[in-house]
Order: C-alpha cells, then structure tokens, then sequence
C-alpha cells in the first residue's frame, strides 16, 4: 500500500519504505492490468510486499518459482 509519506507491505502493514525515502527493506512489487479473459477485465491492480510476506507466501506454492543467485546471471 502506497500513500503519499510511505510504503506499506500490503499483507502485513510493517512500513517498507519512509517518507524521508529511507528503505526499511527490500520489498516486491506488483502490478498486474487484466485484460479481456479475466472477470477483472480494465482493473489494474499493484500491491508491494515485504521480504517476509513474500517467503511465506511462496512456499504456499504447490510448484516452487525458479530462484537463481545473481552472480549466476554474470558469469561467463
């Protein structure tokens, strides 16, 4: 949840980022317009979630995501 002074983790409430722009953390944001095939077709949506959130919320997932470490990405 935005609002003008503050970033809030949408499933918890803990402050992720400060009026004065000092992150508290690392967070997740999404946003997602639905389109045509979706009963939310025209709706957008966002929402910004936390380090924690996003660890409990994941391992919900009946198939794990695809994690790879970033220095993965660079080598040769």
């Amino acid at each position: 949840m935005r609002n003008k002074d503050c970033i809030y983790c949408n499933c918890c409430g803990k402050v992720i980022l400060t009026g004065t722009g000092c992150r508290m953390e690392d967070y997740f944001h999404m946003e997602k317009t639905w389109g045509y095939f979706s009963r939310k077709d025209g709706v957008i949506q966002s929402a910004d979630i936390c380090e924690d959130c996003m660890d409990r919320w994941m391992r919900e997932f009946r198939i794990a995501p695809d994690e790879i470490e970033e220095t993965e990405i660079f080598e040769c």
